[in-house]
């Protein structure tokens, strides 16, 4: 290796060492012979290691440094060789997709995989899905997936005026829906403003031509636009495009700037990472950055040059990103220790997965098991599960027993099994575990001076100590999506009960709007075109926006 390492150029680009033709580590340098000579002459450090695993080395030329860069980033991202540094996010963030094809589909994914463009990643699911339904209902682009040579006659989209149709012979040219999709990157790049400012423009337009219930329309979207976009709690007074980049001790915090407001909050960890290393990976995984970075500090790369704040503002963005490092670095530091001592007192190796289970009653009227997960101490919200339970009467021992012989006849038992109760409840927990021939640690909290309680016994543990304290976050998190579930099953039901209550509201209908409303204050604040759009009658539809 140290004879194919004097051959190599004095050039700028990318060097992979290999194990058995496998990438253990990927680097980048101005200069790739001289960095690969330090590693091959280093006494000490990860190089060491590197150099004594690897069999082989090579090495790919590029133009410049930043090229580089972008190279490293995206060989890295995709091999995840084992002694690089690699970027992960503490949540999986959306994305808005635009596809490929003569008149391209857009959607929200939660991972880039497939062909097309990617914006984003935004805060989360339901902020995406909100945008993007405000942004078709302007612009009209499609949201199907369909073939569209195959398509017979068009959706209700077409109809209702939430899609141009190109479905639809003749009514939308290639051309014409390009520049649709153009003013969709033009926003999701951040020209929030001029998006702002073309509503503005429609609504008064119809206005003028007393076309009232267009402009009405344009209004509603206006509104909706500017109510979403507040609610995610930055709103700058002028439009200026940045993101903010925060970091300590692996962890660093993104805040996505749009437009003067926050389309993105986003934690990454990335361990033994200088701001720079994040920054220079970030961007070549996410795109390009703004034409403004900040930073508590001042970092200069190839890619972008991270500068300290300048006004006010942008001393207020900083300060609000280092609120939000400082509550990740904690829930980090509070997940490593406590788990750690969790896993001591139960006697276990380690506890990576936890789930907890409440069981809550509708006021006699039935049972529902609501199951939570933390996965290395934080939240797997897309695993919460809920389980209504068939019993006669409120009986907490069966409904335990049951869930747990529902929920592990079908999964895998987790480290750790809580139930927010005593003894009782944990046997229970156990019975139900015998019964499907599996078995993990079962714990539970007694409500009666937080006693930890095992199968062995209870134990009166400080109410500060470690063990306490994550069991307390499990048992309330349980009980926070219990009650949130029986909130949204009472409402449910009294939608149905009013569905069930008007003429032409049939099984299919009913099912329509029950999937796509939860109660009956949504089912107000819908719009006529809406309802229409659902129920496929206007005049049905009218007779629901009398009934709310």
């Amino acid at each position: 290796m140290r004879k194919k390492i004097s051959e190599a150029p004095s050039k700028p680009g990318v060097y992979i060492f290999k194990k058995e033709d496998a990438p253990i580590y990927i680097g980048k340098s101005k200069n790739i012979k001289k960095r690969l000579l330090q590693h091959i002459n280093s006494k000490e450090g990860k190089s060491v290691f590197i150099v004594q695993e690897a069999d082989d080395v090579e090495w790919i030329v590029t133009k410049n440094e930043k090229e580089a860069l972008l190279l490293e980033a995206n060989l890295v991202h995709h091999h995840k060789p084992k002694y690089n540094t690699l970027l992960k996010s503490t949540e999986v963030y959306p994305y808005i997709r635009i596809s490929e094809g003569e008149f391209p589909y857009v959607e929200i994914v939660r991972r880039k995989g497939k062909s097309g463009e990617y914006h984003g990643p935004f805060t989360n699911v339901r902020f995406a899905r909100e945008l993007l339904d405000i942004l078709q209902q302007f612009l009209g682009f499609r949201t199907c997936k369909k073939n569209l040579h195959r398509i017979k006659r068009p959706c209700m989209d077409y109809y209702i005026g939430r899609c141009v149709g190109p479905c639809v012979k003749g009514a939308v040219t290639r051309e014409e829906y390009e520049s649709i999709l153009n003013e969709l990157r033009s926003f999701l790049k951040g020209d929030v403003k001029g998006f702002v400012e073309k509503i503005e423009e429609k609504m008064e337009h119809h206005a003028k031509m007393l076309d009232f219930e267009n402009a009405a329309r344009y209004r509603d979207i206006l509104m909706k636009m500017e109510s979403m976009l507040q609610r995610q709690g930055v709103s700058l007074p002028d439009h200026r495009n940045l993101d903010v980049i925060v970091g300590d001790d692996g962890m660093f915090v993104v805040l996505r700037i749009r437009g003067g407001f926050l389309l993105g909050k986003l934690s990454y960890e990335m361990n033994d990472a200088s701001v720079k290393e994040f920054m220079e990976m970030f961007y070549a995984l996410e795109g390009d950055a703004p034409e403004r970075v900040i930073s508590n500090i001042e970092v200069k790369t190839e890619i972008a040059h991270v500068h300290l704040p300048k006004d006010e503002e942008e001393r207020r963005l900083i300060s609000i990103a280092l609120d939000n490092l400082e509550e990740e670095l904690k829930m980090r530091g509070l997940r490593k220790d406590m788990l750690k001592r969790l896993a001591e007192f139960m006697g276990l190796r380690e506890v990576k997965k936890i789930e907890g289970i409440d069981i809550s009653h509708l006021q006699g009227r039935g049972t529902v098991a609501s199951l939570v997960v933390f996965v290395n101490g934080k939240p797997a919200k897309e695993e919460y599960r809920r389980y209504r339970l068939n019993l006669t009467k409120p009986d907490d021992y069966r409904s335990i027993k049951e869930v747990v012989k529902r929920r592990y006849s079908k999964h895998d038992v987790p480290d750790l099994l809580f139930i927010d109760g005593g003894i009782g409840q944990v046997k229970a927990a156990v019975h139900g575990l015998k019964l499907v021939r599996k078995m993990c640690a079962v714990v539970g909290l007694a409500k009666s001076e937080e006693r930890v309680v095992k199968l062995d016994g209870e134990y009166r543990l400080p109410l500060d100590s470690p063990v306490v304290r994550v069991l307390a976050t499990v048992r309330d998190e349980a009980h926070r999506f219990a009650v949130e579930g029986n909130r949204r099953i009472r409402m449910k039901e009294s939608l149905r009960s009013l569905l069930q209550s008007l003429e032409g509201i049939g099984p299919v209908r009913r099912r329509k709007l029950l999937e796509r409303f939860s109660s009956v204050e949504e089912l107000e604040k819908a719009s006529l075109k809406e309802l229409a759009r659902i129920v496929g009658s206007e005049k049905i539809a009218r007779r629901i926006k009398e009934s709310v």
